[in-house]
C-alpha cells in the first residue's frame, strides 16, 4: 500500500509541476477473462494442483505398489469476470503515458479428469483402472499492473493506444473435486469414490510448491472515444495469463 501511495504521489507531483491541462485519466472497467488461446502459468499451476489431489485420492483407495505411472487427461476450460480501476498520467504533450491498474477478479475453472490405466505387480497386468473426476477451481483476488501506453492514433474524439507492462497476480483460491475410481478385475468391477476440497494455502501446507504470486508481462490494445473533453468510453483487450477484454468509462482531469 505504501508503494502504491508513493507512485500516485509522484504522478500528482509531476502533474502539478508541468501545469498540463488534464494530464490525468481515471478508468473504470468491467469485463471477462479466459485462459484461451494461451497455455499460461495459471493453467500449468492449476493442473499441477489437480494432479496432486487426484494422486492422493487414488492412493487412498489403491496401494501405490499396484499403480503404474499414469497419464491424466485434464480438460480445463475457464470463465470469469473482473472489475478494474486505473489511473494514467500523460507526459506533457507527448503520446506516452504511465499508469497503475488494479483488477479485482473472480475466475471459475471447471475441469474434468479422465484416467485409463492398468494395474501391475512386478510388471504383470492385474486389473484395469478407470478414473473419472469432476471439479472446479475458483481464483479471486486483486491483481496490480504497472503499465506504459503509447498512442499512435490521436484525434480530438478518438484514440488508439498500445499498452505494455508487468502484472502481479495473487495465486489464491479453492479446489474442489469429486472422483470415482473403477477397478476392472476378472472377478468383477470394484468402485471407489472420494471428494476433496482445499484452499491453496492448505494445498501448500500439504507439501505442494504453488507460487503465492504470479508475475506476468502484459500486452494490450485500447480504443477510446471522447463524448466530451473530460469524459469518454473505452474498450480494451489484454493478453496476460489469458485474455482479458473489458469496457468502461474514463475521466480526464
Amino acid at each position: 500500500m505504501k508503494t502504491i501511495t508513493a507512485i500516485v504521489g509522484v504522478f500528482l507531483l509531476v502533474g502539478a509541476v508541468s501545469g498540463q491541462t488534464r494530464p490525468f485519466e481515471i478508468q473504470v472497467s468491467y469485463g471477462g477473462w479466459t485462459l484461451s488461446p494461451f497455455r499460461t502459468i495459471v493453467e500449468r499451476e492449476c493442473e499441477l494442483a489437480i494432479r496432486d489431489e487426484l494422486d492422493k485420492l487414488v492412493g487412498s483407495a489403491i496401494p501405490d505398489l499396484l499403480v503404474s505411472p499414469y497419464l491424466s487427461d485434464i480438460d480445463l476450460p475457464s470463465s470469469g469476470h473482473f472489475m478494474s480501476l486505473a489511473i494514467w498520467y500523460r507526459f506533457g504533450r507527448s503520446r506516452l503515458s504511465a499508469g497503475l491498474r488494479g483488477d479485482y477478479f473472480n475466475f471459475k475453472l471447471p475441469f474434468t479428469v479422465a484416467v485409463s490405466e492398468s494395474l501391475e505387480v512386478f510388471g504383470f497386468p492385474l486389473a484395469g483402472l478407470d478414473v473419472r473426476s469432476l471439479g472446479s477451481i475458483r481464483l479471486d483476488g486483486l491483481a496490480l499492473s504497472l503499465l506504459g501506453r503509447w498512442t499512435p492514433l490521436l484525434t480530438r474524439r478518438m484514440e488508439l493506444s498500445l499498452q505494455a507492462g508487468l502484472m502481479m497476480l495473487p495465486f489464491q483460491g479453492e479446489l474442489s473435486m469429486n472422483q470415482t475410481t473403477t477397478l476392472s478385475t476378472p472377478l468383477g468391477d470394484i468402485k471407489f469414490s472420494g471428494t476433496v476440497g482445499h484452499d491453496f494455502d492448505e494445498i501448500r501446507n500439504l507439501g505442494l510448491d504453488l507460487p503465492a504470486t504470479i508475475y506476468s508481462p502484459t500486452l494490450g490494445i485500447e480504443f477510446r472515444f471522447r463524448i466530451v473533453p473530460e469524459v469518454g468510453l473505452h474498450l480494451n483487450a489484454t493478453a496476460a495469463q489469458g485474455t482479458f477484454y473489458s469496457g468502461g468509462l474514463f475521466f480526464s482531469f
